[in-house]
């Protein structure tokens, strides 16, 4: 594992967060030099975006507990630990401060790409790697994919982020919300089941599909507990 420290946060990556970066980073697919500088930008890209967005809760705990968080890079994203019980209020703005620090580093590139190709010529390549994100090839220059990489991995991974799913943000914002403990994993389990089937049968992303699978059985264990009165 490494480990290491960030704004005086502790960090610590598992070997499993990196197998996971490069599978989808296509790793199996780089067969060539120019393959293998495209998985490692990706990689590099994921790993920066998953940072950042742990950063925007850890930072926000911080600010509004006074008590210092850690975070862990795993096979399925990443996790900031508060290190402190948080108030409904406390949790939805920690929550939240994730995915708007995704958007952040999103809008951020987009300014960039604007400044480099003007008004007219940054739309369109924004619109470009929103549409192509990281299947760009990988003929195209470094910088290229890297852009594109942070343009789409940090709008929609941000977006997918905030579906209703416990304990994706969105779940977690839902949670915060509704005191119903049945009903936020009853809707974590419709949702999860339904962007899994729709991964698969619509847009045939096999990691997306086994994913949301997978949190939509651990919603539906959730959910069975709650009926059965177990807390």
């Amino acid at each position: 594992m490494l480990r290491f420290t960030l704004f005086r946060i502790p960090i610590v990556i598992e070997p499993w967060f990196w197998l996971t970066a490069f599978l989808i980073s296509g790793g199996f697919q780089a067969k060539s030099r120019e393959g293998l500088t495209r998985l490692l930008i990706v990689a590099s890209i994921i790993f920066i975006s998953i940072l950042v967005h742990e950063l925007g809760h850890a930072l926000t705990s911080r600010k509004l507990t006074g008590k210092n968080p850690s975070i862990k890079l795993w096979a399925m994203g990443g996790l900031a630990y508060p290190n402190t019980s948080l108030t409904r209020k406390q949790s939805f703005w920690v929550t939240w401060a994730g995915p708007l620090a995704g958007f952040a580093l999103f809008i951020l590139t987009c300014a960039v790409c604007l400044v480099l190709y003007g008004p007219s010529g940054g739309v369109s390549v924004i619109q470009f790697h929103l549409s192509k994100g990281t299947s760009i090839s990988s003929n195209a220059p470094p910088a290229i994919i890297a852009i594109g990489a942070i343009i789409w991995i940090n709008f929609w991974w941000s977006i997918i982020n905030l579906l209703p799913v416990h304990p994706l943000d969105g779940g977690q914002i839902y949670a915060s919300m509704e005191t119903d403990r049945k009903k936020v994993h009853l809707v974590g389990t419709i949702t999860g089941a339904l962007v899994a089937i729709a991964a698969i049968i619509f847009f045939q992303k096999i990691f997306l599909a086994i994913l949301f699978g997978f949190l939509a059985y651990q919603n539906y264990q959730a959910y069975q507990q709650a009926n059965s009165g177990w807390r």
